[in-house]
C-alpha cells in the first residue's frame, strides 16, 4: 500500500503479441476453395461403431501420427468432438476420449499448418473459463485455434456432471448469452461486470487475447430455426447433417436463406463424409460391410438412435436397419465407399451443390488419410477445388 507521498512503480514494457485475423487461417483462407476438416481423431473407434478392427484405438502416439500425417496431406483442420464416453455401457477402451481443448494444445506443439477446432459443451464450462483456455492454445498454435461451440443434448453425459435436461429453444437462449459473455472476455481491453438471466461475473480480466483478433474462428451446429439464428449471429463455419446427396441441395438453400435473413449471409456451411475408399469398387465395400455389418455394435447403434431421435415406431424396418448403418457408419456422414474416382465424385457433388467445405472421417485413419494423400487429394486438386 502506498502513502500519499510515494509513487507507483513506473510500468513495464508494453507487451506486444502477435496478431492473426481469423480469416487468414486455414479454415476461412482462400487457398482451398473446397475445405477440408479431420473429425473425431480424439474418440475412440473415430465415427465408426464397430467392434473390428483397425478403428482408433486412443492413445496419444497413434493420434499424433495421424496429425502429423492428415498436416502431411493438406487437410486444412482437425476438429474434435466433445464426448465423455462410449453412447451404450460397452467395453471400457469405447470409453477412451481426449478432452478436446488440451487435445488441441497437444497437437499443436508437434504441427506447424494445420487448424484445431475444439468443440465445447456450453453448458459446461463458464465463458471466462473457456477464454482463458482459448486464449492459451491460440498461442501455443500460433493463431490456429478454433472453436466449435454447442448447446449440447447428451442427457446420459450430461447427468455425469450433475445438469438437467434443458428445452430445446431455452438451451440456445443461455448459449447466446454465454456466446455474448464469451465474446465481451475476449475483446474487451478494461475489467468488466456481467450481469445477464443465466450467468454474472464481476471484474472480469482475462489477459492475453488470443492471437486471433477480434476472437477465434467460431463453428456452431444449428439446423433448427434457434441453432441456425444463433449460427448466422455468432459463427462463421455452420457444420450439419443431411440425410442425402440427393436431398442435400435444397435443404442447404433453406439453411441459407434462414441464416442470411438471421444476418448470416457470410456464414459458411459444411457436411461430413465418412470414405472407404478401395483398389476397386468391391475392395471398399468389402470393408464396409466387414465393419457395419458383420461386426456391427448394434448395442452402441441402437443407443445412438434412442438417444438422438427418440423411439422411432412409426420407422418401418427396411428403413431403420438403414439407419443403424448410416449412423454406425460415420455418424450419419455421406457414405463414400468406392474407389478414389468414385470418392472424389462424391465430393465433388458436396461442392456442386454448395456446401464449403466437409468434416471427413475414415473406418482407418491410417489408411484413409495415406489413400486420401496418394489417390484422392490429386484428383481434386486437377478440379480445382484443392490448391493442395
Amino acid at each position: 500500500m502506498t502513502s500519499a507521498n510515494e509513487t507507483l512503480e513506473p510500468a513495464p514494457h508494453e507487451i506486444v503479441d502477435p496478431v492473426v485475423r481469423p480469416s487468414e487461417t486455414p479454415i476461412l483462407d482462400d487457398v482451398n476453395m473446397f475445405k477440408l476438416v479431420l473429425l473425431s481423431l480424439n474418440t475412440a473407434r473415430g465415427t465408426t461403431l464397430t467392434h473390428g478392427e483397425g478403428t482408433l484405438r486412443i492413445t496419444w502416439d497413434e493420434t499424433v501420427r495421424i496429425a502429423k500425417a492428415a498436416e502431411k496431406a493438406g487437410i486444412d483442420a482437425i476438429l474434435s468432438i466433445a464426448h465423455w464416453k462410449n453412447w451404450a455401457r460397452s467395453h471400457a477402451q469405447y470409453d477412451r476420449m481426449w478432452d478436446a481443448i488440451t487435445f488441441a494444445a497437444g497437437l499443436a506443439s508437434v504441427t506447424e499448418r494445420i487448424q484445431f477446432f475444439s468443440t465445447v459443451h456450453i453448458p459446461l464450462f463458464h465463458p471466462v473459463m473457456v477464454a482463458k483456455m482459448a486464449a492459451t492454445v491460440d498461442h501455443i498454435s500460433s493463431g490456429r485455434l478454433a472453436l466449435n461451440v454447442v448447446a449440447g443434448w447428451n442427457q446420459s453425459e450430461f447427468a455425469m456432471f450433475g445438469l438437467p435436461e434443458i428445452e430445446h429453444d431455452k438451451r440456445y437462449e443461455y448459449a447466446a448469452e454465454w456466446m455474448d459473455f464469451l465474446l465481451k472476455t475476449f475483446e474487451s481491453e478494461e475489467p468488466f461486470d456481467f450481469h445477464g438471466r443465466f450467468l454474472s461475473g464481476t471484474e472480469v480480466v482475462s489477459e492475453p487475447k488470443p492471437v486471433q483478433r477480434r476472437r477465434p474462428v467460431i463453428m456452431s451446429a444449428g439446423s433448427s430455426p434457434a441453432g441456425l439464428a444463433f449460427a448466422a449471429r455468432y459463427a462463421d463455419v455452420n457444420f450439419g447433417i443431411y440425410p442425402s446427396l440427393e436431398e442435400f441441395p435444397d435443404m442447404l438453400a433453406r439453411a441459407k436463406a434462414t441464416a442470411a435473413s438471421a444476418g448470416g449471409a457470410d456464414l459458411k456451411f459444411c457436411g461430413h463424409a465418412y470414405i472407404v475408399c478401395g483398389d476397386t469398387e468391391a475392395d471398399a465395400r468389402k470393408k464396409f460391410t466387414y465393419l457395419v455389418e458383420e461386426k456391427l455394435d448394434r448395442h452402441s447403434t441402437e443407443t445412438f438412435i434412442e438417444m438422438s431421435m427418440g423411439k422411432m415406431r412409426s420407422v418401418d424396418v427396411v428403413a431403420r436397419e438403414q439407419m443403424v448403418i448410416r449412423t454406425a457408419a460415420g455418424n450419419w456422414g455421406f457414405p463414400l465407399v468406392g474407389t478414389a474416382e468414385q470418392v472424389f465424385e462424391g465430393i465433388k457433388t458436396m461442392a456442386d451443390g454448395g456446401m464449403a467445405g466437409m468434416a471427413v472421417s475414415f473406418p482407418d485413419y491410417d489408411d484413409g488419410i495415406a489413400r486420401y494423400d496418394e489417390t484422392i487429394r490429386p484428383l481434386l486438386v486437377e478440379a480445382g477445388l484443392r490448391k493442395f
